[in-house]
């Protein structure tokens, strides 16, 4: 199969300076290759960037910008980066949005004639970044692909570090926008025939900024894209939706492009539908703040950093999928119920896995440095460490029987050679760069130990020389040194000039002193240095070879690293629920959502023990299938509705529950309608995100689904508000004819009055405690509406004024006399004519005299008098 050439920028060989060199040819001739990359060239012992890249590069990296040919009236800009220093500087371009080109020296300067050689070795974009240094451990690095179809958008994901390589088929709009921000990519690909395609502008804004590159033309048919994915390609490829395997195809090729190889660790390529799983929406993340907190954006006062309790990074991301997305299969769901079932009630066993699993490194990304041909001495040492624990690992999990625990288990198995070939080969402590030497053991390669043994006889011998001279000549400051430009010397300060002997050789001359050589100490030089290089050169050799062993058994490599995440997460949830006092759930096909004692994982776990006050919450298809909650602001309706979606989500997901009991029906869908937030970015209101929140949940429940709202209608006027959350209580009520379970927080409290009207719908309160015009918070939820929202107490807490909130209850009061009027404060005179009123007009005589006027009996003319005598009292 070809390889997927790179985008060629045309006139790149146009762009290079007028004063040439063989050098800057080169670099040119590599920059025609990268197109709009930052090209690092490689030179010695630095990476140089020139003209534009340069100004780029040195306005992102912070770093001097230099040029060549200074005295030139237009010299060349150029700025550069040390070379084992490089990775840190790639991550900063990359995380700015930049695609950095790497052209390496691909063979040694001391054995080129005339130029050295460079070469393109990889591209590193902002989704084809893999360096260990610079990844969140904890999350995927997803480059993201689109082939835009009619209706149908193919969505490619592929992970290089850790390679997870998934595909599926979404419609266009919000769905894709969901999927996108489940999967919080790093990049985009597009064809370059699709690259103003419609239908980018219904992404989210954050969305369309992220980097994007281009599949050169249309893109692949399914018999194209089969080709690219080679083996990598479904079996049946041809029943696979076409937009799906092509998106998968453009990520692939991407890959290719830019690793210059097919790296081996890479997935098999997954079909899956987001119709397979319980559905959450971009909103229904946000609001549940299932990944990050709205108020810190990170981890801590999430979801997900409340109950991660993995021991590896592995685990960790696949907890975070898990949670991303839970299963619509009973059986599935079961099965892991049953795995964290059986750990939490085996705590010992459970301990000792833990501590098992916390030895791990990431074994995954280890394996995909292996396969990129990135590993490090070291990095192969930590993949044959974990290898050796896998038998104990083994052996814990023996006396478990749940299916898929045994699953787990058994694909930790059949490594055994690879790990003795890694503990045969390499040294015990490797250093961690390969220039370092000592990486492969003794007793592998018998030239190699020949050679280490005559350098080390060199330099023995060169160490004991420097004693034997100084009595020689009597030179007590003589000393042996060495540099790499020099090699071996003899140096000897002016002071002792007198005293050096004829058959010393003048090397280099110092302010201070005189650097010497001798026949004898050259020739020892370039044993020891003849014999490093050698050793140096076949132990690359040696290492390269092991690196690709390592490779060539990617599959079971990243089998077992799967299998080692799934157990991390089953581990790390029996522990949650055995730490915080989590039950499983009963879990049905449907029927009613019962939830005993149920508690707000992060809440309950920021309060601390006995803080948090747990509630019930009963809902099925017959009886009670809508609930209102009425209460105060800050009394718990907000922590009540979250709870219970969170609770459901976990379930799902294969987790037990913050409940003293839960009986759960499949849930398909969760919707959420939580607070109040603008989109300015796309010119929409408050009130108009709201409205359109709250039409897709319309438009896309389903009588499987669960529904959580919280103050719909409050971003417009009373009357108008109140008509719309009317509105949609009632539709939810009678969805398809059977309705949907809902839970729905407000303030209108006339919404109570639905419960006289609709059969299925029923009213709870947050109660609280009133005393002395303040107010206790309950946090308990009971049956009954309530007719006041307590807003002036709540005020009072806030810190309010007090002149101010007695003028509010001045008003208030007026206002629940029913007159409408409102009074005036102290010192404010009365004006001549009635205020209009909040809700209703002030009574007016013309308004009187025209209620009980009988138009019937009176004629033309004296009802046109009679309207100029009430215009003139109205003037």
């Amino acid at each position: 199969m070809s390889q997927p050439q790179p985008n060629i920028t045309q006139d790149a060989a146009l762009q290079a300076p007028v004063k040439d060199t063989p050098m800057m040819r080169q670099y040119w001739q590599l920059k025609e290759q990268v197109g709009d990359c930052v090209l690092f060239f490689r030179m010695g012992d630095f990476y140089e960037m020139f003209e534009e890249d340069a100004k780029t590069a040195s306005r992102v990296l912070a770093i001097a910008l230099t040029s060549r040919d200074k005295k030139d009236p237009d010299p060349t800009p150029m700025c550069g980066v040390p070379f084992r220093a490089v990775d840190s500087y790639i991550a900063k371009m990359v995380e700015a949005g930049h695609k950095v080109a790497i052209g390496d020296q691909v063979e040694d300067p001391k054995m080129a004639k005339g130029l050295v050689k460079r070469e393109i070795t990889r591209v590193i974009t902002p989704g084809m970044f893999t360096d260990p240094n610079h990844l969140e451990p904890k999350d995927n690095r997803f480059l993201a692909a689109l082939h835009f179809g009619k209706d149908q958008v193919g969505l490619a994901c592929l992970d290089l570090s850790s390679g997870e390589f998934r595909a599926s088929r979404v419609f266009l709009g919000p769905p894709l926008n969901d999927e996108l921000a489940r999967l919080e990519p790093a990049e985009l690909v597009l064809a370059e025939s699709q690259a103003s395609h419609p239908g980018l502008s219904r992404l989210s804004p954050d969305l369309l900024e992220l980097p994007r590159s281009l599949h050169p033309g249309r893109p692949p048919t399914p018999r194209q894209a089969a080709d690219i994915l080679d083996r990598r390609a479904p079996e049946e490829w041809e029943h696979v939706p076409p937009e799906a395997i092509g998106s998968a195809a453009m990520a692939w090729a991407k890959v290719q492009e830019t690793q210059r190889k097919s790296p081996d660790h890479v997935e098999d390529l997954a079909l899956y539908r987001v119709e397979g799983h319980l559905v959450l929406d971009a909103g229904a993340r946000r609001n549940l703040e299932l990944f990050r907190s709205i108020a810190g954006g990170g981890r801590q006062g999430s979801l997900l950093g409340a109950v991660d309790m993995t021991a590896t990074p592995m685990g960790a991301r696949l907890l975070r999928e898990w949670l991303g997305f839970p299963l619509f299969d009973l059986a599935r769901i079961e099965a892991r119920h049953q795995a964290v079932d059986e750990l939490v009630n085996d705590p010992m066993l459970r301990g000792g896995l833990i501590d098992q699993l916390k030895e791990l490194p990431d074994l995954a990304r280890l394996v995909g440095r292996a396969g990129l041909g990135q590993a490090s001495p070291r990095d192969l040492a930590s993949l044959r460490d974990a290898l050796e624990l896998l038998p104990g690992l083994q052996n814990t999990l023996a006396p478990l029987a749940s299916p898929l625990v045994r699953q787990q288990a058994d694909a930790l198995g059949g490594l055994e050679e690879l790990a003795a070939g890694l503990r045969r080969t390499l040294a015990e402590s490797p250093p961690l760069s390969l220039a370092e030497g000592g990486v492969i053991a003794a007793g592998v390669n018998a030239e190699l130990d020949q050679l280490r043994q005559m350098s080390g006889q060199g330099k023995d011998w060169i160490a004991s020389l420097q004693s034997k001279l100084r009595a020689e000549t009597g030179i007590p400051s003589l000393k042996v040194g060495f540099n790499r430009v020099f090699g071996y010397y003899l140096d000897v300060t002016k002071t002792h000039a007198g005293k050096v002997p004829d058959y010393f050789i003048r090397k280099q001359t110092l302010a201070n002193s005189e650097r010497y050589f001798t026949p004898e100490l050259k020739q020892w030089e370039e044993k020891v240095l003849g014999a490093e290089d050698k050793a140096a050169a076949l132990e690359r050799e040696l290492f390269e070879e092991l690196r690709a062993l390592v490779a060539a058994q990617s599959r079971p490599l990243m089998a077992c690293a799967r299998a080692l995440a799934g157990v991390d997460v089953l581990a790390g949830l029996a522990e949650l629920a055995q730490k915080r006092d989590y039950v499983r759930p009963k879990m049905a096909l449907d029927g009613e959502l019962d939830l005993k004692g149920g508690r707000h994982p992060v809440v309950e776990r920021m309060l601390g023990e006995g803080g948090f006050v747990p509630n019930d919450v009963w809902l099925d298809d017959t009886a009670q299938q809508v609930i209102i909650i009425t209460g105060p602001n800050m009394a718990g309706k907000s922590t009540i509705l979250r709870q219970t979606a969170l609770i459901v989500l976990l379930a799902q997901a294969g987790s037990f529950v913050p409940a003293d009991s839960a009986r759960i029906p499949l849930i398909d869908r969760i919707f959420t309608r939580v607070g109040a937030m603008d989109d300015l970015a796309r010119g929409r209101s408050t009130f108009m995100v709201e409205m359109t929140e709250t039409s897709q949940i319309l438009a896309q429940a389903t009588p499987r689904s669960l529904v959580i709202l919280d103050e719909v209608g409050r971003g417009t006027s009373t009357f108008d508000g109140l008509s719309l959350a009317w509105a949609v209580a009632e539709h939810l009520h009678d969805l398809d004819g059977v309705g949907v379970k809902t839970l729905f927080a407000t303030h209108y409290h006339e919404l109570v009055d639905l419960a006289q009207r609709l059969e299925r719908v029923k009213n709870y309160n947050v109660s609280v405690k009133e005393i002395g015009g303040r107010i206790t918070f309950l946090r308990t939820l009971k049956p009954g509406g309530v007719s006041r929202s307590y807003g002036l107490q709540v005020a009072r807490l806030a810190g309010l004024p007090a002149s101010v909130l007695d003028r509010a209850q001045e008003i208030l009061s007026g206002l629940e006399k029913d007159d409408f009027k409102t009074p005036e404060p102290a010192g404010h005179a009365q004006p001549a004519q009635g205020q209009l009123a909040l809700f209703r007009p002030v009574s007016h005589p013309v308004v009187e005299r025209l209620k009980n006027l009988n138009i019937d009996n009176m004629s033309p003319i004296q009802a046109l008098n009679l309207l100029a005598e009430l215009q003139s009292e109205l003037d």
